[in-house]
């Protein structure tokens, strides 16, 4: 299974919280107006990727090998080991163009015990579900370290949804690195702030990764698990449709239209699980 990985990239110039998928051209203007802000991101960007490449294509490998196939396995994939996984090709093109893809986790459907269909299923969902357990993760690890960090001045004014919403300017002030400078004032220990950048950044690419990958076009996730639900496995694309959709994945990717919708999508997730943080911290 292919997947592609797509990065974002902080607007400097505004004050507003931009979708992040803008587009090759307005990822690259970045790279070349601000390249220390740049590369400074590009840390935290690619731990964030790291983290959350190597689990998702670790659960695929996992949850094959417990449905009976053991090519992943047997081909070195079922590491949390980003050496396994990286495409060459596919890294570059996330960190100088804003997206790329990994290796593909080699499956044999021949090999799985039981229903394949639903074994199929349960390997394409693996993925997406350990991004989403990612994403709830990180995101309690970023409310509990800000809420050391913060002084209580912030917490009164803005509530606990300024440490994980998207919306407001304090949680990308720390993920763009201009926390220091935006509310250094108000920051009662400065030496978290890297650790809850990196938490949020990994919070946000986990999100995105799984709304990503659900969308039902191959060769991502979503496509083998629309195509079990739907049509029980029924459809099959050949060698040359797969690299015909590959490659509309990539334009579409580049154009920033996958990126917006993803964007529709993220905000009411993010107000669904800040449903439980409000009811317990108010």
């Amino acid at each position: 299974m292919l997947d592609f990985i797509p990065v974002w990239q902080y607007n400097a110039d505004t004050n507003n919280l931009n979708e992040r998928t803008t587009g090759l051209v307005s990822y690259l203007a970045t790279l070349f107006r601000e390249p220390l802000a740049f590369f400074d991101q590009a840390i935290y960007r690619i731990a964030a990727v790291l983290i959350g490449l190597c689990l998702h294509e670790f659960a695929h490998a996992y949850v094959a090998y417990r449905c009976g196939d053991d090519t992943a396995k047997l081909a070195g994939r079922m590491t949390i080991n980003p050496l396994a996984h990286l495409d060459p090709f596919g890294t570059l093109l996330m960190f100088f163009v804003g997206f790329g893809f990994a290796r593909p986790v080699p499956i044999n459907p021949y090999k799985f015990e039981g229903n394949r269909v639903r074994a199929d299923f349960f390997v394409a969902i693996a993925g997406i579900c350990m991004n989403i357990i990612l994403f709830l993760l990180f995101t309690v690890l970023t409310i509990v370290c800000s809420t050391f960090m913060w002084d209580e001045r912030v917490i009164n004014e803005y509530g606990l949804s300024i440490l994980v919403s998207y919306r407001y300017n304090a949680i990308w002030s720390i993920i763009s690195g201009n926390a220091m400078n935006t509310f250094g004032e108000i920051i009662k220990i400065s030496w978290m702030v890297p650790f809850v950048r990196l938490f949020a950044y990994t919070a946000l690419v986990n999100l995105n990764l799984a709304i990503f990958n659900l969308l039902p076009i191959p060769p991502l996730d979503g496509y083998h698990v629309f195509n079990d639900l739907i049509f029980k496995g029924r459809f099959h694309l050949t060698r040359m449709g797969f690299r015909i959709a590959m490659g509309a994945v990539l334009v579409l990717s580049a154009t920033g239209l996958l990126g917006r919708v993803i964007s529709f999508c993220v905000y009411p997730i993010q107000d669904l699980v800040l449903l439980p943080v409000k009811a317990i911290w108010g």
